[in-house]
Parts: structure tokens; C-alpha cells; sequence
């Protein structure tokens, strides 16, 4: 977990206590419910976390902290608090800052947060769900002036306008109040759905979706997840919300983040400066605009996609006549990776959130006004299969939704809808282990679609669960799968859980190494997590029991394959590291890893000496981090004790350097002093102890000290690789002092320079009596 992330698992923990303390309910949602069923924790990247709530538990919750909530915490929610700039309530901290742009001129909590998102109780009535959004969209424009959202669904500006009036001349809690009291008017016992409180975009869910909640793990966490979470996934995510998404997809989201102040510090340095009520007048002279060219401007974004897609409809067949391929044949041939390509740049256009849309902010008008590729039937046919064939099932949908609105579906197109629905049915049965129903769907839909991977691996995971008893025909299945899929890791790694259950564990670590390079599929890699994590102690025992009998390449090659096998694990990595050292031929290549360690544990290496006899001030976020116990700390630390070893350090010596190294604790360090001057008895370590007195020092920013203590080394030290150390330090600082000085005494007075940088060298006799020793 990064920082921000275990900040917000702090945060999530008081909401969920105050929860399960006094029956509300709650479900874990969008990322945060990706991470929780994926990962059982955070989606690696992710840094917020998202709950839902039903507004009449919500309401509940706000009575709740009136008298119990920490006094560095704030709810935040705009029936509650008139200065808050969003939509939607948050559980929020009040000693830090991070400031989103909706807050940059409000004056609300700004600190970390979590977005409780309400869920408000729906009729079935389309026309009153059309009445909400209408009445949210004037809210949040409101209420938010940073962002417009009442253009995108074309609201009338007259109605914006008359609101506007009312905040104007009325003010703006009587105006809230008139809007709150047409949104939140029904009665979550006379409703079927629920209204996510958003402005972005209000998404409409069945109540039997969420409610009654489930519970699922999140960070060692007992939390609860939808009802029917495979059906929220699949809505919110696609078919495929199990696969990890590429690098360049993964966002984030957008915030001021100040360590060390809160947001009132943070403001206070720019609020004076910011003219608030230009701002504001601005920004509603914009949505005001903006609503009345809101028609306008979406006829002509209309009429130019419709241009854009003759041009994709026409390139496509143009592309079809020139490769020759017969769409029909290549189908029957289940030919799916050569139709792929070549409906390639079609799937681009196609399938871009201009064309189609995505239910969020953005893209919300595109999503219920999409535009379509003028094709044939028999075209679009195998445009679609294609995208079913090479498991990209939710797009596949998405398209045939579009097509039966805008034209007519084939009886091949219905079946294949129809036939997508059943497999998310299967998954849904899956979910609640029935799985008679579930196989029975699995095995019809087979029939139907041979060799679908997307089929193949749902049943293989039916097959896998009674692989106890059915082994042989799972290990017949999976032969099969990878005769047709040989590179795919999802089948790869159940062929290695068949032979790791017959006891063919060399072979089975050999494929479990590919797994990952081979599929993003997030589950498999939960499984692997778990089945290996276990072994983990006695894995790094093994490796130092190699390293021990001197087996040190069969180490190496051990955990490099521990590292495919779990290479988000930072003590498989640390004993890699490890193996590394010991492997390690020449000076220059212990150094090298040396220094990857320092990166790994946070202590980069440093000018040793600063020039001006001072201390170098702390980078803030190193020094917390150094603070803390960190993943894989004590193996990186063998591995550190063992590289000095190997560059000559007594064995206790090089297990204290290591020490001195991971703090800078002041007392901690003048207890490291202490056990250093303790082996001063031993008469051929005492080179040693004056070199490690000598960085104590330094880390303490007692440079005078520090030189005392590297001069006297030298006196001890024959040949070495302390002698080398003790080269560099020097050297290295005559050479930037010299040059430092004289970039000051161009400046200033270059005698008071010379003096605080060679004051700890004693005289010109004395340096040069230095350098005799070093040469």
C-alpha cells in the first residue's frame, strides 16, 4: 500500500466501526469493490475509496456523528453543510490537505477523503427517475460552479435561469431546499430502484442488485459488497472487470495533495488573491451559455460523427475487398485472430467513447445519443462474433444493444444477445454457487460456440473445483484448452495446479512462472497469491540454506523463478537481492547491487560530506518513510550485512553498518555508536570502527567529528575496500569544496568559505600529510 492508501484505509475503518456498530448498511463500490474481490484490498494504482449508502442510512449516519465523530473529522454533504462543492457526501479528515478543483475556492473540508455515495429511492416510473436527473443536474450546477452538467442533457437554460434567480434573491439554502424537496420525496419501501446521488451521471441500479449486502475481505477488512456483485461488475465494468487494465488506462484522480499542513493553511496562502465573486459570476455566465447552444452544438457534434462513420464503413469494406477474405468462410474456420486485424481500425472508431459514449462525466451525451458505422447485416454479423470470439463480450453487447435501437437485429444477432445474457446469467449463478444452473449454461453455450476461450475458461474453473475426484478428465480438458490457446496463462495455470496436485512440483513451478507474463486476469493471480504466499518463509530459508552450502547459482536461478511466480512481493525481492550479492564476482558489481538496495529501502546514497559543514536538511517524505517498518526491510537488511561482508567488514561491524544505515533516529544512532566503539578491543577492526564513527557523525551533522574519525581510520587501514571508501570521501569533498568555493568568492568573502569547509582538516600541513596517506 502506498502512504495515501493505508491513510484512507484508516479513514474507511471509522466508517465502517460506526457501521456495523449501529446497523447501517453500506456496499463497497467501483474501484474500491474491483480491489476488494481482485485484490481483497486496494487496486494498486487506486487512491480513494468508494462506498454507497441508502440515504435513509446516510441520514442515520450524520445523526450518528453529530456526537461521535473525532474532532479532526468532518461529514460532508450538501443538506448538511451549504459550503460544500459537490453532490455528493464524504467522510472526510480535517488535518490534511488535498484540495480538489470543485474546493479551490470554497470553503468546505478539503482534506482526504471518502466518497459515501447516497442512494436515493427511485419509482419505476422512467419519467420520474427523468425528473430527478433534471432536478440533479440544476442542483449540482448549483452547488458545484467549477463544472457544468446541465448541458450535456440538454436542460432547459430557462429553468437554470430560474433557479439562478432564486440563489441569487432568495439565497441559497431556501433554493437547495426547494430542490432537495422534489429529489428526495420518495419512500425507499414504495421503490424498486435507487438513484446514485452524482452529478456526473445519477446511475439507476434494482435494489435487490446491492441489497442485502455480502461480505468480502479488504485489507485483512470483513466489508460489505453487493448483493449481486458479478451483476454490479459487469454493469459498471464489462465482461472482462477481472483483467488488469494496461498502464496507460489506469487513472487516478486529481487533487492538491500538501503533506505536513492542513487545507485553512494551504488556502490561506491563495484564497486573498483569488477574486471569488468574478469567479462565480463566470462560471454561471458559462453554464448559462453552454445550455442555451447545448442543442446546437450536439446537432453539429452528431452530424460530424455521422460523416466520420461513412468514412470507417467505407474504409472497412474497402479493406475487406483488398485482403480477400470471405467473412462467412473465416467465420465457419473460426478464423478470429485474421478477422481481428482486420477489423482493427473499425473496432478503433467504433468503440471510442466518441462514438459510442461511457456513462461518466465525459461522455454521458455520446452514451444515449451513439452513432454507428452504416454496414451490412452480414459485415456487422462478423464484426460483432469477432469481438465475442476474442473475449471482448461487453463491447460485442454494447454494439448489439445500439444496433436493435437504431436499426433491427438478424436472428443470428438476437441469438448471440440472447446467448451474452445467459453467460452473464451463468456468472451470476456462479456467484451463488449454484452451479448445477451455471454448468448447464456453460455447457449449451459450448455447443453453441466451441472453442469460445471466454467458455472454455468458465467451465474449466467447474472442472478445477471437482479436480479431486475428476482429475483426469480436468487434465484432458485443459490438454485440449492449450492445444487451441497455448499461450494463454489462464489455461497455463490450472494445467499447473493439476500437476502440482499430483505432486509434479518442478514442472508446476515452471508453468506457474509463465502465468503471469501470459495473463492480466487479476482472479488468477489472487490464486496464485494465495496458494504461494504461505510457502514464502520457508522459500527465503531455502534460499539462504543455498547460499550457505555455496550453491549460489542454483540460488540465483531459484529465486528468480520465485520472483515470476510473485513479483509484487518485496521480500521475494529482497531475496533476490540477496542472492545477488553473494553471486556478485567483483567489487564493482556488489557495489552496483549496493546501491539498488539503498533505492529499495529508501536510503538513496548521499553527498557524504556537505561542503558547509551542516547537515543536509531531511527530504520530509524519506525521512517518514524511513520511519516505518517497510515490505521486505529485514531480508533487504541480510542482504546489505552481506555485501559488507564480502567488501571485508567483520561480520558485527557490517551488521551495525547496515543499521546505521536504515536511521537516522538520534538515539537510535548514539546506541549504534556505543556497540561501534565497544569492538575498539579488537586491534584489527579498529579501521573499521573509526570509518563507521566517522558516518555516524555525518549522519548527525557533526562534520568536524565525522573527519576526526575518517583521519584516524586512515591510520589503521591497510589496502582495502575501507581504504577506497575512505578515498572517495575525501577526495570527492575537496573536489566539490574547491569548486563550491570558488563559485562563492566571486560573491562574497571567499576567506570565510575556505575556513567553514577546511576548518575540519586542521592546516595546510595537515592536508597535505592526508594526501600522502591516500596516495
Amino acid at each position: 500500500m502506498t502512504e495515501k492508501q493505508k491513510y484512507l484505509l484508516k479513514l474507511f475503518q471509522e466508517v465502517d466501526e460506526i457501521c456495523k456498530e449501529h446497523n447501517l448498511r453500506y456496499v463497497m463500490a467501483g474501484g474500491s469493490l474491483v480491489g476488494a474481490v481482485r485484490h481483497e484490498g486496494f487496486v494498486p494504482w487506486d487512491d480513494d475509496v468508494d462506498l454507497y449508502m441508502p440515504r435513509s442510512d446516510w441520514e442515520k449516519f450524520v445523526e450518528i456523528c453529530r456526537t461521535e465523530l473525532p474532532p479532526e473529522r468532518k461529514i460532508q454533504c450538501s443538506d448538511v453543510d451549504r459550503t460544500y462543492t459537490n453532490s455528493f457526501p464524504r467522510y472526510a479528515s480535517a488535518d490534511t490537505c488535498a484540495v480538489h478543483k470543485s474546493q479551490i475556492i470554497g470553503k468546505d473540508c478539503a482534506g482526504e477523503i471518502i466518497d459515501v455515495l447516497t442512494l436515493d429511492p427511485i419509482p419505476a416510473d422512467d419519467k420520474e427517475y427523468e425528473k430527478y436527473r433534471t432536478h440533479m443536474m440544476i442542483y449540482s450546477d448549483l452547488i458545484n460552479i467549477s463544472v457544468g452538467y446541465s448541458d450535456r442533457w440538454e436542460i432547459p437554460a430557462s429553468l437554470y435561469l430560474k433557479y439562478l434567480l432564486s440563489y441569487v434573491f432568495l439565497g441559497k439554502n431556501r433554493t437547495l431546499k426547494k430542490l432537495e424537496k422534489i429529489m428526495f420525496s420518495y419512500k425507499e419501501e414504495e421503490c424498486d430502484r435507487y438513484a446514485m446521488r452524482w452529478g456526473g451521471c445519477p446511475f439507476l441500479f434494482d435494489k435487490d442488485m446491492l441489497f442485502p449486502v455480502k461480505y468480502g475481505k479488504f485489507e485483512g477488512e470483513k466489508v460489505m459488497i453487493p448483493n449481486h456483485c458479478s451483476d454490479y461488475l459487469i454493469w459498471h465494468y464489462g465482461d472482462e472487470w477481472s483483467y488488469m487494465p494496461p498502464h496507460d488506462s489506469r487513472e487516478g484522480h486529481v487533487a492538491v495533495n500538501v503533506d505536513g499542513v492542513s487545507f485553512e493553511e494551504f488556502r490561506e496562502d491563495y484564497m486573498p488573491k483569488m477574486k471569488k465573486g468574478r469567479l462565480r459570476f463566470n462560471a454561471a455566465r458559462r453554464k448559462f451559455y453552454n445550455m442555451c447552444i447545448a442543442k446546437k452544438r450536439h446537432k453539429l457534434r452528431q452530424e460530424g460523427l455521422m460523416m466520420k462513420a461513412k468514412v470507417v464503413a467505407l474504409d472497412l469494406q474497402r479493406s475487406i475487398v483488398k485482403s480477400g477474405i470471405n467473412l462467412e468462410e473465416a467465420m465457419e474456420k473460426r478464423e478470429y485472430g485474421s478477422l481481428s486485424n482486420l477489423f482493427g481500425a473499425y473496432y478503433k472508431a467504433q468503440l471510442s467513447a466518441e462514438f459510442i459514449g461511457r456513462e461518466d462525466y465525459t461522455f454521458i451525451y455520446a452514451f444515449y445519443h451513439p452513432v454507428l458505422a452504416d454496414l451490412p447485416d452480414e459485415v456487422f454479423m462478423a464484426a460483432v462474433q469477432t469481438l465475442f470470439y476474442t473475449e471482448r463480450v461487453s463491447k460485442a453487447y454494447r454494439l448489439l444493444e445500439i444496433w436493435e435501437k437504431q436499426k433491427h437485429l438478424t436472428d443470428g444477432m438476437q441469438t448471440l444477445k440472447m446467448d451474452i445474457e445467459l453467460f452473464r446469467k451463468a456468472a451470476d449463478h456462479y456467484e451463488f454457487q449454484r452451479m448445477e444452473e451455471a454448468g448447464r449454461i456453460c455447457e449449451d453455450l459450448l455447443k453453441k460456440y466451441p472453442e469460445h476461450p471466454g467458455l472454455m475458461k468458465f467451465k474449466c474453473r467447474f472442472m478445477m473445483a471437482d479436480a479431486g475426484e475428476h482429475r483426469l478428465e480436468a487434465e484432458r480438458f485443459l490438454e485440449d484448452a492449450l492445444r487451441i490457446f497455448p499461450e494463454d496463462g489462464y489455461f497455463l495455470k490450472y494445467k499447473a495446479d493439476i500437476l502440482w496436485m499430483n505432486g509434479n512440483g518442478e514442472k508446476a513451478l515452471e508453468l506457474y512462472a509463465q502465468v503471469r507474463e501470459k495473463t492480466s486476469n487479476g482472479m488468477i493471480w489472487l490464486e496464485m497469491d494465495r496458494l504461494f504466499l504461505p510457502y514464502k518463509e520457508q522459500i527465503l530459508a531455502n534460499c539462504e540454506q543455498l547460499i550457505a552450502g555455496r550453491a549460489r547459482e542454483e540460488a540465483l536461478r531459484t529465486m528468480e523463478l520465485w520472483m515470476k511466480i510473485l513479483p509484487d512481493d518485496e521480500d521475494i525481492r529482497a531475496g533476490l537481492y540477496l542472492v545477488k550479492v553473494a553471486c556478485a564476482r567483483t567489487q564493482s558489481e556488489i557495489e552496483k547491487e549496493i546501491r539498488e538496495i539503498r533505492k529499495k529501502i529508501g536510503t538513496p546514497m548521499k553527498n557524504p560530506l556537505p561542503v558547509n559543514g551542516k547537515k543536509d536538511a531531511p527530504d520530509e517524505e524519506q525521512d517518514k518513510n524511513n520511519k516505518k517498518e517497510k515490505p521486505g526491510l529485514q531480508v533487504y537488511k541480510k542482504a546489505l550485512t552481506k555485501a559488507w561482508r564480502r567488501l571485508g567488514y567483520p561480520a558485527e561491524l557490517a551488521s551495525l553498518r547496515t543499521e546505521i544505515i536504515c536511521t537516522d533516529e538520534e538515539s537510535e544512532l548514539e546506541w549504534l555508536a556505543e556497540q561501534v566503539r565497544s569492538r575498539l578491543i579488537h586491534k584489527e577492526e579498529k579501521g573499521y570502527v573509526y570509518k563507521l564513527m566517522g558516518d555516524i557523525r555525518n549522519k548527525q551533522g557533526q562534520t568536524r567529528s565525522a573527519f576526526e574519525n575518517y583521519r584516524s581510520a586512515l591510520d589503521y587501514v591497510k589496502p582495502s575496500y575501507v581504504k577506497t571508501e575512505l578515498y572517495r570521501i575525501i577526495i570527492n569533498d575537496l573536489k566539490d569544496g574547491s569548486r563550491q568555493a570558488a563559485d562563492s568568492g566571486k560573491k562574497s568573502d571567499i576567506q570565510a568559505v575556505l575556513n567553514g569547509w577546511l576548518d575540519k582538516y586542521g592546516s595546510l600541513e595537515d592536508i597535505q600529510a592526508l594526501a600522502s596517506k591516500l596516495v
